[in-house]
Parts: structure tokens; sequence; C-alpha cells
């Protein structure tokens, strides 16, 4: 299995073909929290880009985890072909309002 990081001159960066994410916590009605997704789940992992801080949903299966090198915290990382949605871009405006 080809791993999702390489080393650049001034880093870390995301291989072509895989997206990291930090995982995003959810929680229920009740307030616990859901764990991230396993490979035995059919849950969909909810993971943060860590570049763009855009949200997206993803397959579980064949997922990494790993330290992001940058900041040392855990990450997934998964191949862009698992993932099922992702979250809408925002553009901002210049004066301080937000469109669609």
């Amino acid at each position: 299995m080809t791993h999702p990081m390489e080393q650049s001159v001034n880093g870390y960066m995301v291989m072509p073909g895989w997206r990291v994410g930090h995982a995003k916590e959810e929680s229920t009605r009740t307030g616990l929290l859901v764990p991230v997704g396993s490979e035995n789940s059919s849950d969909a992992l909810a993971l943060v880009d860590v570049t763009t801080g855009q949200q997206f949903w993803a397959v579980p299966t064949g997922a990494w985890r790993l330290l992001w090198p940058p900041t040392g915290e855990l990450v997934i990382a998964v191949r862009e072909s698992q993932i099922i949605a992702e979250q809408e871009l925002v553009a901002e405006s210049t004066d301080g309002g937000t469109y669609l």
C-alpha cells in the first residue's frame, strides 16, 4: 500500500490522490460523543482537512492514522476515491459578507 505522506524540501505534503483530516467528534442529543469509525464499521469518517479546514466525509476502509508532522496531532488519511461528501466552499467578499 502506498503511504499517504511524502517529504518535500520545506516540510511535509500530502501525496496526490490522498486527503488528510482531523477527526471531527460528533455528539448525540444526550451529549455522548460518537467515536470515530473503524474499518469494521459502516459509519463514514467525519474529517476536517488539515490544509483547507473544509469538512468532508469518507469511507474508513483503508484509512491511515498517523501523526501530522507539522503539528504532531493525530490525523486520518484517506484516498480521494473514498470521499463520499464534502462541505461546500463559501467565498468571502471584501466587505465582510459571505456568498454561496
